[in-house]
């Protein structure tokens, strides 16, 4: 049985085809670096170097792999993590990097942008005993820069994750420049993600779009139109 977060992967994927079939290519591309940043990370390969890409949309056929290959990487991810299936998470990278101008050059810095988040992760946990220090010195840094930050629950419904996830994601930290409030609740700095909340706030208003001609057309499929 397909989960939440299956049905909102397909549906991320199915909006960007429907999109692209309208000629729509700067909403396209921004809801296809939402759904590539959504797989990433729940690959745990997440990369900020796709913040920097500009994509051409592929083509029906090359979409529907992509999304098929999102779907089945993950449904690997949750029972095993073999070789086998990190060897298809090297497929999924190199036909991200397929769209793009320069694909061989996007395949090597996203593969030596992981290997470095893997890194520092490693280092982290050795010197988690400066942990709380480090947290603070980023909390004072945020707090003096015009950085726009996320919630946990604002996170948690950008990426189709839980609340509880997104927070231990900070306490593990997942996000740079994470830092509880005075209130003890945790803020996260917009460059985390792929996109803005402007672009979310884009995103929604196509969604909201999209509901509205489902309801005046009696509920047809959107896809189909």
């Amino acid at each position: 049985m397909a989960t939440t977060m299956d049905r909102e992967q397909e549906t991320l994927w199915d909006t960007v085809k429907f999109l692209n079939q309208l000629h729509d290519k700067e909403k396209a591309e921004i809801l296809l670096k939402t759904t590539i940043e959504k797989s990433l990370r729940l690959m745990n390969v997440y990369t900020p170097v796709v913040l920097q890409l500009h994509f051409s949309i592929p083509g029906e056929n090359d979409l529907d792999e992509l999304k098929q290959l999102d779907a089945a990487i993950r449904g690997k991810m949750e029972t095993s993590q073999s070789e086998q299936t990190f060897e298809e998470v090297l497929d999924y990278i190199d036909m991200i990097s397929k769209m793009t101008q320069k694909p061989q050059e996007t395949n090597k810095k996203m593969l030596a942008s992981i290997l470095e988040k893997k890194t520092q992760k490693t280092v982290r946990v050795g010197k988690r005993a400066h942990a709380p220090l480090d947290k603070l010195a980023a909390a004072e840094a945020n707090k003096e820069s015009n950085q726009q930050f996320y919630t946990t629950s604002e996170a948690a419904r950008k990426l189709g994750l839980s609340d509880q996830t997104i927070r231990r994601m900070c306490e593990n930290g997942k996000f740079k420049g994470a830092y509880r409030s005075e209130g003890g609740h945790w803020r996260i700095p917009e460059d985390n993600f792929i996109t803005s909340k402007k672009q979310d706030k884009k995103i929604d208003e196509l969604f909201e779009q999209i509901d509205r001609k489902n309801r005046e057309a009696g509920d047809v499929d959107e896809f189909d139109l």
